[in-house]
């Protein structure tokens, strides 16, 4: 990984321009004091769009530029790639932030998602620079609009309380807490607090956001004007939706780690224990008992397993599952995993 810097600076008269992100990082900061008593380098992921943008020049307001180190990620999905990139290191040298432009390839097999997939490679490369770095926190510029996009797109794909929390404010993963401090804002007022300089700063428009092809572009451009017309205050609105969702989520997630700790032998799962819980508490210890071991499940898997789990109280011995690199079985009176060998 590459990092370079240089020397200039961003003009002090101009300073006072970014008062949305400033607003909302200082609040940010408030509700999450680890980050304003860590010494470590602050990672920002910067696009070159405007929201990165104002995430950028708020954080240089508050730690200056030796603390901050940007991140870009360089996916080549697109045309204007190296256009993103030269723009970004150009940003970035203007305001004397060390910079890393991160290549990733992103491989996506039949019926895969493509924005799934993206999204998936940039995390683990942003992670990876970040923690290289020795980064405590990698914040991010998600605003109002994302959030509210975020949790129409779960909402269509039928998901649960978890997926219907959207994006969390902050969240710590492989050791590196994710701070997302502009959720918030709108896009439109970013936008205007970086027009009002002068001359007005610079950012870039991704064109994915305008390609029909993503459904999230379709949300943004189809959907939500419509929305707004139904209610005006539909970012607050689907953001407390969201956070309620958290809250039930969370509580959710609580109960079924006292269920699975019940639950647990030294093989896997007690198979009578499971019994013992209703449909909806031992769909939600079978999903977290999977998750915990790294293994992604489908509605339609957990149902198939809580049936031959009640099944297996019948006499069924054959119970067995197969789910990404493990196989679920019946060994006497427990549910174990067992690592596939193909």
């Amino acid at each position: 990984m590459r990092l370079t810097t240089v020397s200039s600076s961003m003009p002090a008269a101009q300073r006072s321009q970014v008062e949305p992100a400033l607003v909302a990082l200082r609040g940010f900061l408030h509700r999450h004091a680890t980050l304003g008593a860590s010494a470590a380098p602050v990672a920002i992921a910067f696009s070159g769009g405007a929201d990165s943008t104002a995430l950028l020049l708020g954080a240089l307001r508050i730690w200056g530029p030796e603390r901050l180190r940007a991140l870009h990620v360089h996916h080549g999905l697109q045309s204007g790639a190296d256009i993103f990139a030269d723009h970004v290191r150009q940003r970035c040298a203007a305001w004397n932030v060390a910079c890393a432009v991160l290549p990733v390839q992103v491989r996506a097999q039949r019926g895969d998602s493509l924005e799934d997939k993206a999204r998936d490679a940039r995390y683990q490369a942003l992670g990876a620079a970040a923690r290289g770095l020795g980064c405590d926190w990698l914040l991010l510029g998600h605003q109002a609009d994302d959030q509210a996009e975020s949790l129409l797109l779960a909402l269509l794909r039928g998901a649960g309380p978890k997926g219907l929390a959207a994006m969390p404010e902050a969240t710590q993963r492989n050791g590196l807490w994710l701070g997302r401090p502009l959720l918030a804002c709108s896009a439109e007022v970013l936008r205007q607090s970086l027009d009002a300089w002068s001359p007005p700063l610079p950012y870039l428009r991704d064109p994915m956001n305008h390609d029909p092809a993503f459904r999230r572009s379709r949300i943004r451009h189809e959907l939500l004007p419509v929305i707004s017309r139904l209610e005006p205050g539909w970012r607050s609105t689907l953001a407390r939706s969201a956070a309620l969702c958290a809250h039930a989520a969370a509580s959710i997630e609580e109960m079924a780690a006292l269920d699975v700790a019940r639950c647990t032998t030294h093989e896997g799962l007690r198979l009578d224990a499971l019994r013992e819980l209703g449909d909806a508490r031992l769909s939600e210890v079978l999903r977290l008992w999977l998750r915990q071991a790294g293994l992604r499940s489908s509605h339609g898997q957990i149902d198939n397993l809580r049936r031959q789990v009640r099944a297996s109280e019948r006499g069924a011995m054959d119970l067995q599952v197969r789910l990404g690199g493990a196989i679920l079985e019946r060994r006497g009176g427990s549910l174990v995993r067992v690592r596939s060998a193909d």
